[in-house]
């Protein structure tokens, strides 16, 4: 027997008896039954002190972060590596606890300036709240940041702990501010695969390699990789090791359908035969919408003081018709990226809630970033993220977000599989990866100083009229080398188109903006399908002082009354547009846009552009307002920032003075704001 095959053996007996605890009418009686069996196959959290052995070894392994848990023995292997290597690549199943184990690497061997990683907001806020408050007195010693503050002053000499997007690293120049790093994790790190369509790839590879250059140590975390490619082309030749271990089984269960169109009735059926807290997964908001509208759970909700409210204000503030809501009221949670992340938060406090009764959410790829929750089961409506088909790795990703620790031994995917669908393998999810950062990438030879080897970068250059140094400082962490080469071709080809309407903007005065957004949004854009739609939206909630959601879809509905779009349509394009587009994806390619209007000598255009457009954005999402960022990180909601800024002032970097302005003035701050910023600083200073 080789060495897999054993690995195979092994995880099959410690699946085994898994499930006969799962199904054990008295699991303490099984497990000090079986305690000896359960120690040796890893088992450490169900062997207990149930033998000598395992009291043994949980008494040594027991944890600095908690002191009620002990530290599994892949836990232990795991974090033995982390401290004896320079760099460590670490793969596991999403139950194993890898995150735990990070903290716990912190908390027991305190290096001094820690820099963590994250591809989303939701998991900054997960690990924000396990050290401000899970945890704080074992993190008491460390100032905590969310964003980085081009202007501060950092005191490198004392304990640090930067948690971080992986735009934000990139965009806030973190590489030139942190001159010291002793600690590097980047998680969900296989968001640095190759992927040349995807300007957030290459912005995380870039977060990556400036990093990582000047840490000390440094860790990446994922699921389901067998290995890297060109690993010794990374930093130190980071050690790889990949782990099988998890603590709960997770088991697939099929329902082929004949026709696409028998989805969501088939969903409705396995819901109506399911108990226990239940992910339905979306490939699309859309099609995610279409099912919140019909379902209906017919279940009592427990009384919830947060829910009454929450759907009180939601009515006001964004629509009574919004599909969410309508949802929500009928005892089912919705869970995607375009919904503001306070709102996220409040409707995982409700899932996880085992008194709440709510207990199905449906979802989107969300809920493949690592967000935590604790579900029985997962039914897979489609298995695809938009239009592009799952491989076994996003699948079984998918899968291993049901089980949880001591409350779910089994996790289990309902998934249903159409005519065209495939059959996926849990073997085939373990799969080798090539990150950008080491493979022949344009845009990486680009910011290594490598691009005498590509002509048509050269060529852009000397139609630019600038420097590598110029393209580099400008545009080279902006945007991919393709998104720049094309808004460029889009910009030539409606230059004039774009430069009339400013000028006609500026001496006709007092008109809308929309004039501006129609022929911006036209070049930035390689899909104008909705443009009208899309750009009018854009318009109203760009104003100086922006109406709220419920105001910007009935001024819109107005506007569109004599077309067929949909009320729900207008809501969420409204929501999506707020929460997302605007702020991280029209402001940062429409800065591309005017800086090739500088570069042509169109600065009184640009002037204009930026006085009555680009300003307006500024102000509305906080971009150049490191304090009200970091409310607006945490899920406060836009409307009630400026309410707290005001009476906390904004002389503050830190997440703990935060905190403690918040403790010291919330008596202040609840009767001004809304319930979802309550629900935000209540998590802050609880």
């Amino acid at each position: 027997m080789n060495t897999e095959e054993k690995f195979h053996q092994i995880e099959k007996y410690r699946d085994s008896f898994i499930l006969e605890l799962h199904e054990s009418s008295n699991r303490t009686v099984f497990a000090k039954k079986n305690s000896e069996n359960l120690f040796n196959l890893g088992l450490t959290m169900y062997s207990k002190e149930y033998s000598l052995q395992s009291a043994i070894y949980n008494g040594f392994a027991v944890s600095y972060l908690d002191e009620n848990i002990s530290l599994h023995p892949e836990q232990m292997k795991i974090l033995n590596k982390i401290s004896e290597n320079i760099g460590t690549i670490f793969s596991a199943p999403t139950s194993f606890g890898k995150t735990f184990v990070i903290f716990e690497y912190i908390v027991r061997y305190k290096p001094k300036n820690v820099v963590l990683i994250v591809p989303t907001l939701a998991l900054v806020d997960e690990y924000k709240q396990r050290v401000i408050n899970k945890y704080k007195e074992e993190f008491s010693e460390y100032r905590v940041y969310l964003s980085i503050n081009p202007d501060g002053q950092y005191d490198f000499s004392k304990y640090n702990l930067f948690i971080l997007t992986h735009d934000r690293v990139v965009t806030e120049d973190a590489d030139k501010i942190l001159s010291e790093i002793d600690f590097l994790v980047i998680d969900e790190v296989y968001k640095l695969k190759k992927d040349m369509s995807n300007d957030r790839v290459l912005i995380l590879n870039l977060a990556y390699k400036l990093l990582a250059e000047k840490a000390r140590k440094y860790v990446l975390l994922a699921p389901f990789l067998k290995n890297i490619k060109n690993i010794e082309k990374l930093k130190s030749e980071p050690n790889f090791y990949s782990s099988n271990f998890a603590p709960v089984v997770n088991e697939v269960i099929e329902y082929k359908i004949l026709d696409e169109r028998d989805r969501e009735e088939k969903t409705s059926d396995i819901l109506l035969n399911l108990k226990g807290k239940t992910l339905v997964y979306f490939p699309t908001v859309s099609s995610l919408n279409k099912y919140a509208r019909s379902i209906n759970i017919l279940k009592d909700i427990a009384p919830n003081p947060i829910l009454e409210e929450f759907i009180d204000w939601a009515k006001e503030e964004i629509h009574e018709e919004w599909s969410v809501l309508k949802a929500l009221e009928r005892g089912v949670l919705v869970h995607n990226g375009q919904l503001p992340l306070g709102i996220r938060m409040i409707v995982l406090e409700l899932f996880n809630d085992l008194e709440s009764n709510f207990d199905v959410m449906l979802c989107t790829s969300t809920l493949l970033e690592g967000v935590n929750t604790a579900a029985e089961h997962i039914i897979i409506t489609k298995p695809a993220r938009s239009t592009n088909e799952f491989d076994a790795f996003d699948f079984f990703n998918l899968v291993g977000r049901t089980g949880r620790l001591y409350r779910y031994y089994l996790g289990t995917a309902h998934y249903i599989r159409g005519p065209e669908d495939r059959e996926y393998l849990k073997g085939e999810a373990l799969k080798s990866i090539e990150f950008e950062v080491t493979s022949e990438s344009i845009d990486m030879d680009i910011n290594n100083g490598h691009y005498q080897d590509h002509p048509e970068f050269i060529e852009l250059l000397n139609k630019l009229a600038i420097s590598y140094e110029d393209y580099k400082t400008n545009l080279a962490t902006v945007c991919r080398f393709s998104t720049v080469k094309f808004i460029y071709t889009r910009y030539q080809n409606n230059k004039s188109e774009l430069i009339n309407a400013i000028k006609e903007f500026s001496e006709l005065g007092q008109q809308s903006k929309l004039k501006l957004i129609r022929p911006l949004y036209k070049i930035i854009e390689s899909n104008t399908y909705n443009s009208y739609l899309n750009t009018y939206i854009i318009n109203v909630l760009t104003y100086k002082t922006a109406p709220n959601i419920r105001q910007t879809v009935e001024k819109t509905r107005e506007a569109f009354k004599k077309t067929d779009i949909d009320l729900d349509r207008i809501i969420t394009t409204t929501i999506k547009m707020k929460s997302s587009y605007i702020e991280h994806e029209f402001y940062k390619k429409i800065s591309v846009v005017l800086y090739f209007m500088k570069l042509e000598g169109f600065a009184k255009l640009v002037e204009i552009v930026e006085e009555n457009l680009m300003t307006n954005i500024e102000k509305v999402y906080f971009i150049n307002s490191p304090s009200k960022k970091i409310l607006k990180d945490i899920g406060v909601y836009d409307r009630d920032i400026k309410i707290i800024s005001a009476i906390i002032n904004e002389d503050f970097e830190t997440v703990n003075e935060l905190k403690k302005r918040i403790q010291e003035n919330f008596h202040k701050i609840e009767p001004k704001i809304g319930i979802v910023s309550k629900y935000i600083l209540r998590r802050l200073i609880e």
